[in-house]
């Protein structure tokens, strides 16, 4: 006969069940409610855990999580507990936890990707490329997968174009079986309203969120009727703030990529916009199924989906010049240079005094995160501090959290001359406030290659820090210059590695430069194609029409 569930058993199914669906809040106070039934129920303090962190509770997480392991030690929570300590920054912790749930399953998957996911946050990009070859000999059918694999191929400093091309294009080959809900015609009749849908897991504050959020504000409602597909985990005032400016809101966190291409098919969408690309959270599966009849990728990501279903990509003629055609699946569309637009965070920090006048040595600087800082560019920022003696580097970024990783980056410039009294280590900031001013401690900020920063090249120049870029081959290596040159500053755009070398080393000399471009850069940037929202937008709007109607093909 067989034996009747407990009611712990019964609570937890419920629980898991909402967990599922989305329903957290309900699945958070069953789980409790089974730890109180049953304080050796380790299934339910693992899934607590796993809630805590989704919701950034991460000291609760992890005890919970701790518990769980000391109840029954099982490569599902070890997982998790590294997925909790990746997030912190902890990396030493997460690698020890993950490695812990690869010895009882060398095959697990999500120990696997979270694996490559933090080696990549830790700089170790070509470590991360082999676990993700190592995943795909798995499972070479999961599209996320698949996409964290080649989001690692934009950071390696030494991939031709061909080989990463080839690599996105394999991407297509997942969906070739996939019935498509429209077919590609090149011509459609206008239409006095288009419906335009926007599909992120960014629309909240973080690096995508600054430059899309000024564009929905702008767009002609008249015109286009917006949709917002958000894919996002956990909501704030930026988000309530973008939903303001929108026609339709939908939330697709829980919707599987059949249910949302229906859903956007059923919405009568016209064009539809990924804004992510491969990045995580992304979207792409439900590209492939063309709920839309234009589809269109910008901004999130530097370079092609690989998808065959999206028509165009945005961008500009320096960011891609004419010979990146070739490069993508989809057809170029560049609109006038800049591609984006930068809303700087609401009443930011002023900008600091020069501080190499209070300190007496000049301050480099760089904040962006260490996927991008590989040894090349270890090896030309160690050229340039031997070249300035009495200067320091300051680097920012999550993973300085961890000592295990300062150690690593300290024993890294020391292989090149560079002794540990030279470096500045700043790990992560909750308040977007206290991070922005970190620029006061820093003279000139150096942009890495071949992925250039972005936000972090818009925030230094907000806060009055110029930025020295090199122009390279590829969109990532190349958007430092687009932002540049759209303030009219040709002059700190290398066209060499010497010439980097060469032109921060020259302007770190002159402090009477520093000082007066300090007092100019927000001003400069705020009169700037690069903070007029109103103009890219009536621009990208053009181009929309011209897609729909057929007039660019």
């Amino acid at each position: 006969m067989k034996k009747p569930k407990s009611k712990p058993d019964i609570l937890f199914q419920k629980a898991l069940k909402a967990h599922q669906t989305g329903n957290t809040r309900q699945a958070q106070s069953w789980y409790q409610e089974i730890i109180k039934l049953d304080p050796s129920y380790s299934d339910a303090y693992h899934l607590l855990g796993v809630i805590q962190s989704q919701q950034s509770r991460d000291d609760e997480a992890i005890k919970n999580i701790e518990h769980a392991i000391e109840l029954s030690a099982c490569e599902l929570y070890f997982n998790s507990l590294g997925a909790v300590y990746q997030k912190q920054g902890q990396i030493q912790k997460a690698l020890f936890f993950l490695n812990k749930a690869l010895e009882r399953n060398d095959q697990y998957i999500d120990a696997c990707n979270n694996l490559g996911q933090t080696l990549l946050i830790a700089g170790e990009c070509i470590d991360a490329i082999h676990i993700y070859k190592k995943i795909i000999s798995f499972d070479n059918k999961t599209p996320q997968l698949y996409s964290n694999y080649l989001t690692c191929w934009n950071y390696l400093p030494s991939v031709c174009h061909e080989e990463i091309y080839q690599a996105h294009c394999n991407f297509n080959s997942l969906f070739q079986s996939i019935p498509l809900f429209n077919k590609h015609r090149s011509h459609r009749p206008p239409k006095k309203k288009l419906r335009i849908g926007y599909v992120s897991p960014d629309f909240c504050r973080g690096s995508v969120g600054f430059f899309i959020e000024p564009i929905l504000r702008h767009h002609d409602h008249k015109k286009f009727e917006i949709f917002c597909y958000a894919n996002i985990n956990q909501p704030d005032k930026v988000t309530h703030r973008m939903q303001e400016n929108v026609t339709h809101w939908i939330d697709t966190n829980i919707l599987s990529d059949d249910q949302m291409a229906a859903k956007i098919f059923q919405d009568e969408i016209d064009i539809l916009v990924d804004i992510c690309g491969h990045f995580s959270g992304n979207r792409l599966p439900v590209f492939a199924r063309q709920p839309a009849p234009v589809q269109v990728t910008y901004l999130g990501y530097p370079n092609t989906t690989g998808l065959s279903s999206i028509q165009y990509r945005l961008t500009d003629a320096i960011a891609d010049p004419d010979n990146a055609d070739a490069y993508h699946c989809e057809k170029l569309i560049r609109v006038e240079s800049p591609f984006l637009c930068y809303q700087p965070v609401e009443n930011s920090p002023d900008i600091s005094p020069l501080p190499a006048e209070s300190n007496g040595y000049i301050t480099l600087g760089s904040l962006n995160n260490l996927a991008k800082i590989n040894d090349h560019i270890i090896d030309i920022w160690a050229n340039i501090l031997r070249q300035l003696p009495y200067s320091k580097l300051l680097l920012k970024a999550r993973p300085f959290n961890d000592q295990y990783i300062r150690k690593q980056y300290l024993n890294k410039f020391h292989k090149y001359g560079i002794n540990p009294d030279r470096l500045i280590f700043r790990g992560h900031q909750e308040s977007i406030k206290s991070h922005l001013k970190t620029y006061h401690e820093i003279d000139l900020a150096l942009d890495p290659f071949p992925y250039h920063g972005t936000t972090t090249t818009c925030d230094a120049i907000w806060m009055g820090v110029p930025v020295i870029s090199l122009y390279g081959n590829i969109h990532a290596a190349r958007v430092g210059a687009t932002i540049l040159s759209s303030l009219g500053m040709e002059d700190f755009i290398a066209q060499s590695v010497s010439d980097y070398i060469e032109k921060a080393v020259k302007i770190c000399l002159n402090k009477r430069l520093l000082k007066t471009i300090r007092r100019q850069l927000r001003r400069l940037m705020q009169s700037s194609p690069l903070m007029d929202p109103g103009a890219l937008t009536e621009n990208i709007e053009s181009l929309y029409k011209k897609m729909w109607t057929g007039d660019i093909l």
